[in-house]
């Protein structure tokens, strides 16, 4: 097990490395790095290790390995929340990152679980097909909102929604970070808790572990720390889908005391890697990383739920 370790942490400075030093101007080296490589590479460890470690956990209580904050809509209500707060000016932040979008996350879970009964199989598929569409009417509504607001702003909102690491400083950068350490250390904390899920709802209970209560503790941690990310960095889809399945099948095992750290660290690498690649592949210009995800984050969520109504997984 040390060896997977080992492995994550390399992998993780060899992208931090690449994201720092791919095509830099060496001429105004330590200008760069400092006001825009810097933060760049930190921002995407945080957001990246976030939505990872989110999407593991809400595979387990939610008992569906579908399920992420990108495919629940909870990242959709998130922009459409940090839009509309912009718009009226409510200015309630942490550290450049905006709670509006928290409220927007949580507004949209609090109505996914209303319209779904919980449950196994096709009512759990039923959340998935449910949050799709909560996810296409907010970011509907976003667009349309900002078209609004602001005629001239569209193609930067646009460009937002798809994921944009460039605008973030190095303060918000460490705050993010430091709130997906805490976040994912609590969950790793108490993964034996998240271990009894693994039974399935009637054997939780068995456990000693309460159910509904530690289903809701998870589910509104996630809320705040996706609308945070969401805030600071747009909206950055199916990584919180893929690397939960891909450590999993690493391991060969769910337990979460491993599963946590690993899909931190291997959350992290992915997304620095990802946006080492947008910000150098057509340089002057650059390509939104949450286009790139998505890019490879489909075709993988399209096999999974394939593979999801066969029974196979």
């Amino acid at each position: 097990m040390k060896k997977k370790y080992w492995l994550a942490g390399l992998a993780l400075l060899a992208a931090v490395a690449i994201s720092l030093f791919l095509r830099l101007d060496f001429s105004n080296a330590a200008l760069i790095l400092r006001e825009l490589r810097l933060p760049r590479a930190l921002i995407a460890i945080g957001v990246g290790s976030a939505l990872a470690v989110s999407g593991a956990v809400m595979q387990t209580v939610l008992s569906n390995p579908l399920a992420e904050p990108y495919t629940l809509g909870i990242a959709s209500g998130a922009a459409f929340g940090a839009a509309i707060a912009t718009t009226f000016g409510w200015k309630i932040s942490f550290f450049g990152l905006n709670a509006g979008a928290v409220v927007g996350a949580l507004a949209v879970l609090v109505l996914l679980l209303k319209l779904v009964v919980r449950g196994q199989g096709r009512q759990s598929d039923s959340m998935i097909l449910l949050g799709i569409m909560l996810s296409l009417t907010c970011a509907s509504g976003l667009a349309i909102w900002m078209a609004l607001a602001d005629p001239l702003g569209v193609q930067s909102i646009n460009f937002w929604l798809l994921g944009d690491l460039s605008r973030v400083g190095l303060s918000t950068a460490l705050a993010l970070l430091g709130l997906s350490l805490v976040i994912s250390g609590y969950f790793w904390f108490f993964s034996r808790k998240l271990d009894a899920f693994l039974f399935g709802e009637d054997w939780v209970e068995g456990f000693g572990v309460s159910y509904r209560q530690t289903q809701r503790i998870a589910i509104l941690l996630i809320s705040i720390l996706v609308g945070f990310c969401v805030s600071a960095v747009g909206m950055i889809g199916f990584v919180g889908l893929i690397i939960p399945h891909l450590v999993r099948r690493h391991l060969r095992t769910s337990l979460h005391f491993h599963l946590i750290p690993l899909c931190f660290l291997w959350g992290a690498v992915a997304l620095t890697l990802g946006d080492a690649l947008a910000h150098s592949v057509s340089e002057p210009r650059e390509l939104p990383v949450g286009a790139l995800t998505s890019l490879v984050g489909a075709p993988v969520f399209i096999a999974l739920f394939i593979r999801r109504r066969r029974g196979e997984i």
